[in-house]
């Protein structure tokens, strides 16, 4: 997937050009970007999910970089709700900026704004290989809390396609 988005933006790509990734979802596809299209990648922090619940957003992370007159990638995983790229956009205001082309891997639908360039439009939950541990370890209060169980959960969480291997392991722990 990292892939198509690279080829689809070498043909934008100008020489001056940064990404900037929106941490910690967008730097799985900022590295692979970074690796095809042969550009430095800095990261902007902008938390907004506590326990799988979305709150206001924070910038706990500012970027140190001079980007004056550059072009930038912005880059994060999904757009779920859109209020992470809305409040990325609004912070990347102040660096006076060339442009700004946001990249993701996926969309919601009920997104307030979508990226410039995604690979897929999705309706349901993603839970993206790098955040097993903390999706299950957050998954479960709430799980039982609503009066499930452990088995129970585990079966619902390798139906969604998480491996089983993983499922056990945290949810042993």
């Amino acid at each position: 997937m990292g892939h198509m988005l690279a080829c689809q933006l070498k043909e934008l790509r100008p020489e001056s050009c940064t990404i900037i990734s929106v941490s910690r979802g967008g730097h799985a596809l900022a590295r692979v970007l970074s690796d095809f299209l042969k550009l430095p990648i800095f990261s902007v922090s902008i938390q907004s999910y506590t326990d799988l619940k979305q709150h206001e957003l924070h910038i706990t992370q500012e970027l140190n970089v001079d980007l004056k007159n550059r072009h930038v990638l912005l880059v994060d995983e999904i757009i779920d709700s859109g209020k992470t790229l809305v409040r990325a956009l609004e912070y990347l205001q102040d660096f006076q900026l060339k442009s700004v082309t946001s990249v993701s891997l996926h969309v919601k639908p009920e997104a307030i704004m979508k990226s410039d360039f995604f690979v897929d439009e999705l309706t349901e939950w993603v839970v993206y290989p790098y955040e097993v541990r903390e999706t299950i370890e957050a998954l479960r209060p709430i799980w039982k809390a609503d009066g499930g169980g452990d088995d129970a959960l585990r079966e619902v969480l390798i139906d969604g396609g998480i491996r089983t291997e993983w499922v056990d392991e945290f949810l042993t722990k």
